[in-house]
């Protein structure tokens, strides 16, 4: 392996949820769910002030309310101390008290590595996003920024209900900016969502480069969609009842994708916040990307692992800021690097390797001053071909829900240049400020965008059809047509990349989606082992648990299957046809690991899946089998099926995760 040189902009991500202590008379922020009464006589409002009005009545005090919520869960956050948080839990109609946790920031060439192309293909028949709201839950936006004017930007659509908070800073492009941070201006302070907004929806901007570096025209996938911002986050984090208010708003305000670039530790979905707020939003139609989180290359290390959440990976594109070193005999070693000053002379150095590697601490008795530091990363930089899964992008398996693949997909994630709040490279004078940064916070607004896209092509698709398209059609390979690699240079696996890499111009044309509606969810979400209750935190409606599914029943655009010796799993699956009303599919690649055996049945059509109208469905069943003499076996496999119509033209792949008991 090679080493690398370099200055690396890094936005760390810890993805632990830090569950906040109290002490008996402290008050402290508590989210707390209700469930609705068969016959309601108050209003929201007065029924939620009630619940406060019987705990003072009980205790010392009363507690303070912090946000009211309307959508994205029955109830709402109150400061309350130890004892009064005892006396909430106690009253009838009360389903949950918790304390509120904490999430944490999981931080333009990419759309021409995406193969997004002015006038042509999906930005052609997309309108570049016209008339689509993304919502970006973040830390705001700057709104003076260029890549906030609306050069080209229609006004929004008469379904818009939001709000801008700073006056004179909204128009046609920047449509909502929102603040639920108490005691911080409305306005980005942190770079990371003015990033992160630009990246999804950004409009054109000339000579965007950072020291120099990355000169072009930068702009967003939707390039054209509307952006609507809700800070929900300040320096030390994002609170997670702030983080609901801001996705309850959104949803009230009518945007059609939200973009998640945080997350926390793995939790049950009745207690994860974005997971509940997003399952109110995929009911309303609204179809959201979140980051995995940046906790790679450890496996179990996801964030946002519900399945109607688009889950985002981060891979490279085919931009290196690259920087040649040149040592004393001559060898070259190639690396990464932002700036170099002005008029630095090129001559031979002192040359410092920390073998232990650069971290905090290996460098503290150690001169570097005028020296060439060297810390060696191992192969990712410049030598292979992209994209290549980042190595601090996480990885599965699926913790909160095992049967079910995640990260769904991957993005562009490594040195994604957008704009950002301030100059980083002491210009003066500009209002065109860029950074160049690497996360699944940059993975995630990019996959809103491409949502954003789609949406706007095929606007009666749903956020599950939206997911299964960008799912089935994506990239295994890299641009050589080799197997796409993580950061060792091996193969990635599914828990590394799920689907694959995204495709956005085959995601518009799909032939076959897999469809999921949100009744669906409640017989999977059974299976989970959640009790009614729980699952009522989570629909916001009362219901039973009559006919629970296995997860790997869920009409999931892939498969996680645990087998062991003599085991045979058998699971169905629907897809209906969006793709020409007259078409036929078969199977015509099917793989599994050794001592493994697929088979996939479709009734009476002898193998064949035949439509003959747009929006027909069909159902298929596939039998997974391991040999009762199957030898030993590493914990987890791999494999994939793919249907492929009788052109050729639609292919529709679904990737197999096996677990060996």
């Amino acid at each position: 392996m090679s080493p690398t040189i370099g200055l690396v902009f890094l936005l760390t991500c810890t993805t632990f949820f830090n569950v906040l202590l109290t002490k008996a008379t402290e008050l402290k922020t508590n989210i707390v769910h209700l469930s609705s009464p068969e016959v309601q006589t108050l209003n929201t409002d007065e029924w939620y002030d009630s619940f406060l009005l019987k705990v003072a009545a009980r205790s010392n005090g009363k507690p303070v309310m912090v946000f009211k919520y309307y959508h994205v869960i029955t109830g709402f956050a109150a400061k309350m101390s130890a004892d009064q948080v005892k006396v909430m839990e106690s009253l009838s109609g009360v389903l949950s008290v918790r304390p509120e946790g904490v999430y944490q920031l999981q931080t333009t060439r990419s759309p021409h590595f995406l193969g997004l192309h002015h006038n042509s293909g999906l930005w052609k028949d997309s309108n570049e996003g016209k008339g689509v709201i993304i919502g970006l839950i973040d830390t705001g936006v700057t709104p003076s920024h260029p890549s906030f004017k609306d050069d080209g930007v229609p006004p929004p659509p008469s379904t818009w209900k939001g709000k801008c908070e700073v006056a004179g800073s909204c128009n046609n492009k920047l449509i909502g900016l929102r603040n639920f941070v108490n005691g911080r201006p409305p306005v980005d302070e942190e770079g990371h969502g003015t990033h992160t907004s630009s990246t999804a929806a950004g409009n054109y901007v000339d000579n965007a480069r950072v020291f120099g570096l990355g000169n072009g025209t930068a702009s967003g996938i939707a390039p054209l969609a509307h952006v609507a911002t809700y800070k929900v986050c300040e320096p030390l984090g994002c609170l997670s009842s702030v983080v609901l208010a801001g996705m309850d708003a959104a949803i009230e305000d009518g945007v059609n994708v939200l973009s998640l670039s945080l997350g926390g530790r793995s939790a049950p979905f009745y207690i994860e916040s974005i997971a509940l707020g997003a399952f109110i939003a995929m009911q309303k139609g609204i179809f959201v990307s979140c980051a995995a989180a940046n906790s790679g290359p450890a496996s179990e290390s996801l964030s946002n692992e519900a399945p109607w959440i688009l889950t985002v990976g981060a891979s490279t594109i085919d931009r290196r800021f690259q920087t040649t070193v040149i040592l004393g005999n001559k060898k070259k070693l190639h690396g990464e690097s932002l700036y170099q000053q002005k008029g630095f002379e090129q001559k031979l150095r002192p040359l410092v390797y920390p073998q232990e590697g650069c971290h905090e601490g290996s460098l503290d008795h150690i001169d570097v001053k005028g020296k060439v530091v060297l810390c060696d990363f191992g192969a990712v930089v410049g030598l292979k071909s992209d994209p290549e899964i980042a190595s601090f992008s996480s990885r599965g398996p699926n913790l909160a829900s095992p049967g079910i693949l995640k990260p769904d997909i991957t993005g562009p994630g490594v040195d994604i240049l957008a704009a950002w709040n301030e100059p980083v490279d002491n210009q003066t004078g500009t209002k065109a400020a860029f950074n160049v940064i690497e996360g699944t916070s940059m993975s995630c607004p990019h996959l809103a965008g491409i949502g954003a896209l789609l949406k706007s092509v095929h606007p009666e698709w749903s956020p599950a059809a939206i997911k299964s398209a960008i799912m089935t059609t994506a990239s295994q390979v890299n641009r050589n047509g080799e197997p796409i690699v993580d950061e060792r240079g091996y193969p990635a696996s599914v828990h590394a990349f799920g689907s694959g890499h995204v495709n956005p111009q085959k995601a518009l044309e799909p032939g076959l989606i897999f469809d999921i509606q949100p009744e669906d969810y409640i017989p999977y979400l059974c299976g989970l082992g959640y009790t009614p209750k729980q699952i009522e935190m989570i629909v916001k409606k009362k219901c039973s648990c009559s006919k629970p599914i296995p997860e790997a029943q869920l009409n999931y655009p892939s498969f996680v299957v645990s087998l062991e010796r003599g085991d045979s799993k058998t699971y169905s699956r629907t897809v209906t046809n969006v793709g020409p009303p007259d078409s036929g599919y078969t199977v015509r690649d099917v793989s599994a690991p050794e001592g493994v055996s697929v088979t996939v049945l479709v009734h009476n059509d002898e193998g064949v899946m035949r439509f003959n109208a747009l929006q027909k469905k069909r159902r298929y069943e596939v039998t997974f089998s391991r040999d009762a003499k199957d030898k030993e076996k590493a914990a987890y496999g791999q494999g994939h099926m793919t249907w492929v119509d009788e052109t050729g033209k639609y292919i529709v792949r679904t990737p197999f995760s096996f677990k060996f008991e």
